[in-house]
């Protein structure tokens, strides 16, 4: 309730017609979405080949970065009130690759080079976030979100003219996701969302020692309860 003496009768009129929209979105407390769009992993050819350089002793040269795949997510969430939300679920990154030439080696090294590497990279794991939403309109509201993502991250090397993989790691790590983004109400239950996401340093350990920032700009719908 608004007091006289507390607060300016406009004041309160704003206050009560900008929760009036959060009602309004805000009626079930769960909801179950689905993700599907882009990951884009941030990395260079510069920082491949000065990794080589310190790791092995290793010269590489022209390499090439895919560093764009195919990334989709599922997940359920909790409306604790018409603002703040809770969601988690299972987040698939894609899979990001590399093509260089090793053209330099230390003495011994079989095989000697010049020999060309293909290596992969996949990422993938559970993710539990806290979610902030305010209405831009009826329809239309923002909503901001930050967590952890306990991901998956694989990493192979494989040497192309013998088909020997030289390198094949497996690692396991919790780390720090944040984001923001759009959500549209067709109907009381039914939405759709634009969201842009970063996931901190997966695969910390592999393919970079402090891991490579990920990137997931998606698109979805999720179904109210």
């Amino acid at each position: 309730m608004c007091s006289a003496r507390l607060l300016s009768p406009s004041i309160c009129l704003l206050v009560a017609g900008s929760l009036l929209p959060l009602v309004a979105l805000g009626q079930s407390s769960w909801y179950l979405g689905a993700n599907a769009g882009q990951s884009t992993i941030k990395a260079s050819s510069g920082e491949v080949e000065s990794g080589f350089l310190v790791d092995d002793a290793f010269t590489a040269s022209g390499t090439t970065l895919d560093k764009k795949d195919t990334a989709w997510k599922l997940y359920a969430g909790y409306r604790f009130n018409p603002i703040l939300a809770a969601e988690g679920g299972y987040v698939d990154l894609g899979k990001a690759s590399f093509n260089t030439t090793i053209v330099g080696a230390p003495a011994g090294t079989t095989p000697a080079p010049p020999f060309p590497i293909h290596a992969t990279a996949t990422a993938r794991g559970v993710f539990l976030s806290a979610l902030a939403q305010w209405p831009v309109t009826q329809a239309f509201s923002v909503f901001v979100k930050a967590g952890a993502l306990r991901s998956e991250a694989e990493f192979t090397e494989v040497i192309t003219t013998t088909g020997v993989a030289r390198v094949t790691r497996t690692e396991r790590r919790t780390s720090a996701n944040y984001g923001l983004g759009l959500q549209w109400a067709f109907t009381e239950r039914l939405s759709a969302r634009l969201e842009l996401e970063r996931f901190n340093k997966v695969g910390r350990g592999i393919g970079g020692r402090e891991g490579r920032d990920v990137d997931f700009a998606s698109a979805g719908i999720m179904v109210q309860f």
